[in-house]
């Protein structure tokens, strides 16, 4: 670049030379522009920049709760009957099974549960007896149930699958709640001994009123002894078959239901059957 009177004579190169100067500081400024606006902007293309985040514990998947272990109540309460394909019927007890206080004593309610049913049934009811008591005043008879059990098993003719065991009334006699309770007990693991997979019932002391009252510690007893076999117990007193109001009705000399008392009793004894094997 020449000065010439004052001004300044600019060469033609030396345009060249500034506008290539003017060029670069254009770009060198847009650059800058550049890298301010996109502070990443010299990172690697495809580069994945990690982002911090908050660690999430993951939620765990709920289960379903273990079904709970049935408490030896709940159970008991569940006992029931599976009928065989071919039932076969004992019923073993004291005079109400023989059916004393019937006419006749076919009448009794023992009888006619067994006609009803419909199975090969025997019945064996002997007066005076029970799980403890053996008969007679004074005990001496030796007929208790398990005795009479036993001499039944040793007829192989004779292989009952199910077996309805009554009484209790007998047994308060003995006012030795503990014996009744360990006697009922014994007398049904026995039965299942002679006769392997036969399922055993409980019928407990069934009098009208007001003997039925005098029987309450015995029918608690056997009730303790069947739930200790772990066997059903149809709790006629505890169910109030008999009260103040029918009585009267159903009662034949004092002790025995009548006929019609009887009846009622295999009235009541059938449907706490079909409960048992519904």
């Amino acid at each position: 670049m020449r000065r010439n009177g004052g001004g300044f004579n600019i060469t033609k190169r030396e345009w060249i030379q500034y506008g290539a100067l003017f060029v670069l500081a254009v770009v060198a400024f847009g650059v800058a522009a550049l890298a301010l606006m996109n502070p990443r902007a010299g990172e690697t293309a495809g580069t994945v920049v990690p982002v911090s985040r908050p660690a999430v514990t993951p939620t765990p998947t709920p289960t379903a709760s273990p079904a709970p272990t049935p408490t030896p109540t709940a159970a008991a309460r569940r006992l029931g009957l599976e009928l065989p394909a071919r039932p076969v019927l004992l019923i073993m007890g004291d005079s109400y099974t023989a059916g004393v206080g019937a006419a006749p004593a076919d009448q009794g309610w023992a009888y006619l549960v067994a006609g009803s049913l419909g199975y090969p049934t025997n019945i064996d009811g002997v007066p005076g007896t029970g799980f403890v008591w053996g008969g007679g005043a004074q005990d001496n008879r030796g007929l208790e149930y398990e005795v009479r059990l036993k001499a039944i098993a040793e007829d192989p003719r004779f292989v009952p699958n199910l077996l309805i065991l009554q009484g209790g009334q007998n047994d308060a006699l003995l006012d030795n709640p503990d014996e009744i309770r360990a006697a009922t007990a014994q007398t049904i693991e026995s039965a299942r001994r002679f006769w392997p997979g036969v399922q055993v019932v409980v019928l407990g002391p069934s009098a009208p009123q007001p003997i039925a009252e005098e029987m309450r510690a015995s029918n608690s007893a056997v009730r303790a002894g069947a739930a200790a076999a772990n066997a059903p117990f149809i709790d006629a007193y505890e169910a109030g078959w008999f009260t103040a109001a029918n009585s009267p009705g159903f009662n034949a000399d004092g002790v025995h239901p009548n006929t019609a008392g009887h009846a009622y009793l295999a009235e009541k004894f059938l449907a706490a059957w079909a409960a048992l094997t519904e």
